[in-house]
C-alpha cells in the first residue's frame, strides 16, 4: 500500500515531530508509529472480509445472506499519550470499512496526526475521506 511506503520514507521525520511535541525518546516515538502501522497492515485485508456471506439452500426454500455496509462518517477523538498509534488505530479500520473519518487529535501534540493525514492524501486518498 502506498501509504505504508510513504510512512516508511518519512519514518524518521514522524518520529522527530512526535519526540519534539510529546517529549518521548526517538525510540519510543518510533514504537508508537510502528504499533499504529501494524493495525494499518491488518486493515489492508479488511475490505475482503466485508463482503458478507451467502448460503444457498440453508433450508427448504430458504437462502441466507448477510451484507455489511459502511456507517458513513465516523469520528475519533484521540488522547495525547500516543499521538501516532491511536489515530492510526481509528483511521485505518474506519476507512477500510468504507467510511469517511473525522479526526480530532489532542491539541497537545497534533503534528503527527496532521502529517499522517497529509501522507494519506499523498497516497491517493480522495478528498473528504479523512478530515483533521
Amino acid at each position: 500500500m502506498k501509504f505504508l511506503e510513504l510512512v516508511q520514507r518519512d519514518y524518521d521525520e514522524l518520529a522527530d515531530i512526535l519526540a519534539r511535541e510529546h517529549g518521548k525518546t526517538i525510540a519510543d516515538a518510533k514504537g508508537d508509529i510502528q504499533r499504529g502501522l501494524e493495525v494499518v497492515e491488518v486493515c489492508i485485508g479488511a475490505p475482503h472480509m466485508m463482503k458478507g456471506e451467502f448460503t444457498d439452500g440453508a433450508g427448504p426454500g430458504i437462502d441466507v445472506y448477510s451484507m455489511r455496509q459502511p456507517l458513513g462518517v465516523v469520528a475519533g477523538i484521540t488522547p495525547f499519550n500516543f499521538p501516532a498509534m491511536i489515530p492510526l488505530w481509528k483511521i485505518a479500520p474506519a476507512i477500510a470499512c468504507g467510511n469517511a473519518f473525522i479526526l480530532k487529535p489532542s491539541e497537545r501534540d497534533p503534528g503527527v496526526p496532521i502529517r499522517i493525514a497529509e501522507l494519506f492524501i499523498e497516497a491517493g486518498l480522495p478528498a473528504g475521506i479523512l478530515n483533521v
